[in-house]
């Protein structure tokens, strides 16, 4: 089974797995709020390796092992943020919090056990991957070469720091000027049209940031004096990169298949 972990308000991860589907994949969606209410996880650690298993509230039962049957996750597209925090909307803040602790703590396990295809692996800060703050990520934009405003991060400020950067970009670009969203998978762009310097410079920056195996979102602002570094996402826009996206994703995930993209 092909699993896809998504929040409810994941346009692209649907897309993506309805593709699938009509592909004739076994695909399954599993968004972060199920996750949150099922029945049993089972999670164990031993000498022989990790052994997970989780029961979904309508019977589903999803296992770790291959060939394990209908269950088995053959590969992960994870897109799951962090777990929902309405799930314990009227425990007491104490109980919420030490909940969502909790599940962050066993996801992370989980999908770091799996041994089939994931992308992304969570991180202890991101359940989703790799995730940077704009300060770390502007740094490491720079030391690629890649065009990078000037910005402050105050914390007095009045943006937010991933806003204060895109505001940055957008003023430097000069007008008139247009966003760009730059997908990449495993260090290679996978967009249209983008110069070959800045596609080199995005495949170095995933490698400094340890993104070079993760489907990561590179945004820029693109004016009159050139491509200015806006930031990154953990949650590509899956469907900027289209076919090309879906066919890598599949060869990923699903190795050895071939598939009739429709």
């Amino acid at each position: 089974m092909l699993l896809v972990l998504c929040g409810l308000d994941d346009p692209g991860a649907l897309w993506f797995a309805r593709r699938a589907v009509e592909s004739g994949l076994d695909c399954s969606v599993v968004t972060s709020e199920a996750l949150s209410y099922v029945r049993r996880i089972s999670h164990q650690l031993g000498r022989d390796g990790v052994h997970t298993t989780v029961e979904l509230v309508d019977g589903t039962v999803l296992v770790d092992e291959l060939a394990a049957g209908p269950g088995g996750v053959s590969g992960v597209l994870n897109r799951m943020l962090e777990p929902p925090a309405q799930a314990w909307q009227y425990a007491a803040p104490a109980e919420r919090d030490y909940a969502a602790m909790e599940l962050h703590a066993v996801v992370l396990s989980w999908l770091h056990g799996l041994r089939c295809p994931v992308r992304n692996r969570p991180e202890p800060d991101c359940l989703a991957g790799p995730v940077r703050h704009p300060f770390v990520a502007v740094a490491a934009a720079h030391a690629v070469g890649l065009s990078c405003p000037t910005v402050r991060f105050d914390s007095a400020a009045p943006l937010w720091p991933a806003d204060a950067l895109l505001a940055a970009a957008a003023a430097a670009a000069g007008r008139p000027a247009r966003a760009v969203h730059v997908v990449c998978l495993d260090g290679e762009v996978l967009a249209p049209e983008v110069p070959e310097a800045v596609a080199g410079g995005v495949a170095a920056f995933t490698t400094r940031i340890g993104a070079g195996e993760a489907l990561i979102g590179v945004d820029f602002v693109v004016g009159p004096s050139g491509w200015w570094f806006a930031g990154l996402t953990p949650l590509a826009d899956l469907r900027a990169g289209g076919a090309v996206l879906f066919d890598r994703l599949i060869e990923l995930l699903v190795p050895g298949l071939m598939v009739a993209v429709p």
